[in-house]
C-alpha cells in the first residue's frame, strides 16, 4: 500500500463525449507549462454537485457546444496524488455523454486560449490510448472503447 503523504483531496469530473461519427472529443491543454493531452473536464468547486461541476467546466472551456446528458462510465477506485500537486489527493470521475453529437457544433472558449491550445476529434481504437498523456485518461478510454466493441 502507498504511503498516504496528501493533505488535500480533490474531486475532479471528466467528460467522454462521442460524436454520431463514432470519435471522441478530447483537447489540448497547457497546466503548469505542461501541454497535456487530455478529455475536457475540471476541478470540482466547494458547493457544486459532479455533473454541476461537469456542466461547469464544459461552460468554461467551450464557446459552443450541445447541452448533454451523462452516464457514469469509471471513477478509479485506488489511491493517487495529483502528478502538479504532490500533496494532494485526487477523485476522479468520468462521465459519457448519454447521446452521440454534432461535432461542428463544438469550439473551444477563445479567451482561455493560453490554456487551452485545441482540440481534436479521436477514433474509437485502442491504439489510440497513447494519446492520452495521463494514464487515468487512458484507462476512461479503454472503458469507453470497450462499449463500441
Amino acid at each position: 500500500m502507498e504511503t498516504v503523504k496528501a493533505i488535500k483531496f480533490t474531486a475532479r469530473c471528466y467528460a467522454l463525449i462521442v460524436s454520431d461519427t463514432r470519435r471522441l472529443l478530447v483537447m489540448k491543454e497547457r497546466w503548469r507549462g505542461v501541454d497535456l493531452n487530455k478529455l475536457p473536464g475540471g476541478g470540482l468547486e466547494l458547493g457544486e454537485g459532479l455533473l454541476e461541476c461537469l456542466n461547469r467546466e464544459l461552460r468554461e472551456e467551450f464557446a459552443h457546444f450541445e447541452p448533454c446528458q451523462w452516464s457514469h462510465l469509471h471513477t478509479p477506485s485506488h489511491f493517487f496524488t495529483s502528478q502538479f500537486r504532490p500533496d494532494e489527493q485526487l477523485l476522479l470521475n468520468y462521465y459519457k455523454a448519454v447521446a452521440p453529437v454534432n461535432e461542428q457544433r463544438w469550439a473551444l472558449n477563445p479567451e482561455e486560449s493560453e490554456n487551452l491550445l485545441g482540440i481534436e476529434w479521436l477514433s474509437l481504437r485502442k491504439e489510440n490510448r497513447s494519446w492520452f498523456t495521463l494514464e487515468s485518461d487512458r484507462d476512461a478510454f479503454d472503458k469507453l472503447v470497450a462499449l463500441y466493441d
